[in-house]
């Protein structure tokens, strides 16, 4: 019986990268999923790669009034949920030092707004449908600027902070804090000149996170309140990667 027969999951940002990668594997599981993302975000392709077992809603998750709505139709669709996971992306992470972009205030103003929200908003109305002893799992990153630590920082105290309230239910609240994790795509756009890899010598994939994730949701039965670092060990050495060759077609 594959692992996730009976289970019902809604995932957050789950038409993209590693908020997608988590969507497959639920459904190749048995499991039945709604996913939720921003409306130009490929919903046609996504549809036709994960079958019936998935419905796909449009969602704007600043938007509380749409995230209320999103909340609705999960319940009319799943009555309670066994899996949560938040995998929104929050924008790009900007260093101090970029010339070409907006005033410190401003863009301290952007990443903290944008890390805040994407984790506080859609959380009230959707953690009220995990079932008792179910799982929620965020999807954060591992910072490697001084901007995008302070933000990340307060979003991984509010995720403590929810495992303690909700421990009550039995509802576990963990993270995935990806770091290293790339596409060519992105690696063209980036050049190869910025392509780094961290300790373990090599980029990681967003199925390599979909995994971990997937971990703490249903196997860490006795894990809440952690952040668990998916980044090759680059955390581990203080955020400094290393210059890597990038990868070939």
């Amino acid at each position: 019986m594959p692992k996730y027969t009976g289970r019902k999951a809604v995932v957050v940002g789950g038409t993209t990268g590693i908020g997608l990668a988590i969507t497959k594997r639920l459904v190749e599981g048995g499991a039945r999923v709604l996913l939720t993302g921003g409306a130009g975000n490929g919903f046609t392709d996504v549809a036709g790669q994960l079958g019936s077992a998935a419905s796909l809603v449009a969602c704007d998750l600043s938007a509380e009034g749409a995230v209320a709505a999103f909340a609705s139709a999960a319940e009319s669709a799943f009555g309670t949920v066994d899996m949560l996971f938040f995998s929104a992306e929050s924008g790009t992470v900007e260093r101090l030092a970029e010339p070409e972009a907006k005033s410190g205030t401003e863009r301290y103003d952007r990443q903290s707004t944008a890390a805040a929200k994407g984790a506080y908003i859609p959380v009230p109305a959707l953690a009220a449908l995990v079932a008792d002893d179910g799982a929620i799992v965020f999807t954060t990153v591992t910072a490697d600027t001084c901007r995008s630590g302070m933000p990340d920082a307060g979003v991984h105290a509010f995720i403590r902070a929810l495992a303690v309230e909700l421990a009550d239910r039995g509802v576990r609240v963990n993270a995935v804090s990806p770091g290293a994790i790339d596409t060519l795509a992105e690696v063209a756009a980036r050049g190869p000149g910025r392509y780094t890899a961290p300790p373990l010598g090599r980029r990681g994939s967003v199925d390599e996170v979909a995994r971990a994730a997937l971990f703490l949701a249903a196997d860490a039965t006795f894990t809440t309140g952690t952040v668990l670092a998916v980044d090759g060990g680059l955390s581990s050495s203080g955020g400094r990667p290393r210059p890597h060759p990038a990868p070939q077609d």
